[in-house]
């Protein structure tokens, strides 16, 4: 088993993320993104610094191989108690058992910011995700068919959720 720890994440890290982000973008389906991010953009979408939205770094064996983040679900007011997850991993660190780790210690610290939902958005065509998701206790909340185009072909949302228990 690999030795799974979160770092926060800084600005110094933002060039990683930006290439984990760019090669799904560019070989995947798994990001509904077309065209790679620039640092600014992904500053758009990582809060660094709002000590609310946490962002981390995922290190395996100390080994940096991946970021998870949570940002707003929506901008309005009301929807301040749920928070979109992205968790990626590099290539070379899929399939380890790194994610779930990962997870396991990313949850807790959602919850005690305070948070009520976690909600994942996932490509249909995302197995791995909707995998990892599901072990880790979330369920598909939504199905939207045919919501995007990536590739050439249509592709289907899923919204994954997981409701803090009291």
């Amino acid at each position: 088993m690999e030795n799974v720890e979160l770092k926060e994440m800084t600005p110094a890290d933002l060039e990683f993320v930006k290439e984990v982000y760019d090669y799904y973008i560019l070989h995947s389906t798994a990001v509904f993104y077309l065209h790679p991010l620039t640092i600014s953009e992904l500053g758009e979408n990582i809060r660094l610094g709002d000590p609310r939205y946490l962002a981390y770094t995922i290190h395996a064996n100390n080994q940096r191989c991946g970021f998870c983040y949570i940002s707003k679900f929506k901008p309005k007011e009301a929807f301040d108690v749920t928070v979109e997850i992205t968790v990626y991993l590099t290539p070379s660190a899929g399939g380890k058992g790194i994610g779930y780790a990962a997870m396991q210690q990313f949850e807790p610290r959602i919850w005690e910011a305070g948070f009520h939902n976690i909600v994942a958005l996932i490509t249909g065509e995302n197995t791995a995700s909707v995998r990892l998701f599901e072990k880790c206790g979330y369920t598909e909340c939504a199905r939207i068919k045919q919501v995007a185009r990536k590739f050439d072909r249509l592709l289907d949302l899923l919204i994954y959720q997981k409701l803090r228990v009291s």
